[in-house]
Order: C-alpha cells, then structure tokens, then sequence
C-alpha cells in the first residue's frame, strides 16, 4: 500500500480527495491520508516526517478559504513541497492547483503542477488527466523507493570491497558519491557536504546504511 498525503485547508476538499483516491482502479493499493494545512511551515514539515507518507501531495493557496482553518497559513503549496524535498531530496511531491499559471511561475519545477479539477471532471479527457496524475504519482513513489533501494545495495558492496583492500580512488569516489545521496535522501539538514568528507570513514557508513535500512523499512511497510 501506498500513503498519499493531501494538504488543503478545506475539509471539503479533503474528502473528495480520499474519495478520487477510493475511486482510482490503481494496480497497488493506495490510502489516502488527509490533513490541514498547519500555522508554522516548520511544524507542518515535522508533522509530515512523522506521518511518513509515500507521496506529499498540497493544494496551492493553502490560505485562501476559511471556513475550516481560523488562523493565518503563511506558505503556499509549492513552498511547503519545495522546502520538503529540500530536506528529503527527490522525494515525490506535487501539487493542485485551480491557478496552474501562478503554481507553475512560482514552482522550480513544473511537472510537480497539476489542475485541481481532475478531482472533480468526469468527462473522458479529465479522467485521462486523473489516470496520467495517479500514474504519475505512482511512477515517481516507486523510481523514488527503488533508487534509494539500489543505492544503498550498491554502496554496501562498495564497502565490501573497501574492506577488502581493493579498493581503488575510483571506487573511493563512488562511495562519497553514493554516501552522499543516501544521507540527502534521509535528511539533507544534517548531510555532512561531500567535500568534507574523508574516504575512510567507515563507523559513518555504516550509520547511513543503517539509517536507510530504516527509512526503507518504513516505506516496503506501506508497499505491502
């Protein structure tokens, strides 16, 4: 199973969100996990770390409405996906928009934008437009889980040949390489930058590998 996390601050929409979600015929299960948008941006983050969803997905104005939310939200959809994966590289995020045009001017990358309406049409081209954005969503969970899966396979074989002693500056540099992604993929606010890194740090290694062995767990847990 697959958790999709939706950010809106209508319960309205909340809902007919879980139910686009319900309704979808997708080939993994998915569940979707709804909430409003929280005051503070930072809160927000670390309430979505320990909710550990799949997929971010937000609605763009998150302080446009208030009938559900009696206080101020000071960020948008795009600066609560935009600061989520900078914390938590290539993690899939998107965003839903009825202003796609202001969403994609804003957004560093426009392939995270998507028209809110896809929630809602029932004609034949919006239902393709439903299909191609779960799909999507899909698509970007799995790429996202099977590079880090391979990454970390990699990196443990490298390891293997370090220990060894064959390993050459090469492979040294690959490690590095590889050490880095994984420790942005789990938390980049507290990735050490690669240049400061030694190549023989090996009690560091193994507490990155272990710290994806979690995170992996944690996502083959929703997968199953």
């Amino acid at each position: 199973m697959y958790k999709l996390l939706f950010i809106d601050e209508e319960k309205e929409t909340l809902e007919d969100f879980e139910d686009f979600v319900e309704n979808f015929p997708a080939k993994i299960e998915l569940q979707a996990i709804t909430q409003l948008p929280l005051a503070d941006k930072e809160e927000m983050i670390d309430y979505i770390i320990k909710l550990a969803p799949d997929a971010l997905i937000s609605d763009f104005r998150l302080n446009e409405m208030k009938t559900d939310i009696d206080y101020n939200v000071p960020y948008n959809g795009v600066d609560l996906v935009e600061e989520f994966e900078s914390i938590r590289n290539h993690f899939p995020c998107f965003v839903l928009t009825a202003l796609d045009d202001e969403a994609v001017n804003q957004s560093d990358d426009v392939n995270i934008v998507y028209v809110k309406n896809i929630l809602y049409k029932k004609d034949e081209g919006e239902g393709k437009a439903k299909a191609q954005f779960l799909d999507r969503v899909i698509s970007q969970i799995e790429h996202y889980q099977k590079r880090i899966q391979n990454s970390k396979n990699e990196l443990t074989e490298l390891v293997k040949v370090r220990e060894a002693g064959e390993a050459d500056i090469e492979i040294e540099n690959r490690i590095i390489f590889l050490d880095d992604f994984l420790e942005k993929s789990i938390d980049a606010r507290n990735s050490i930058p690669s240049e400061f890194k030694t190549l023989s740090n090996a009690t560091r290694l193994d507490n990155i590998l272990n710290k994806v062995d979690t995170l992996l767990n944690k996502l083959g847990d929703n997968a199953k």
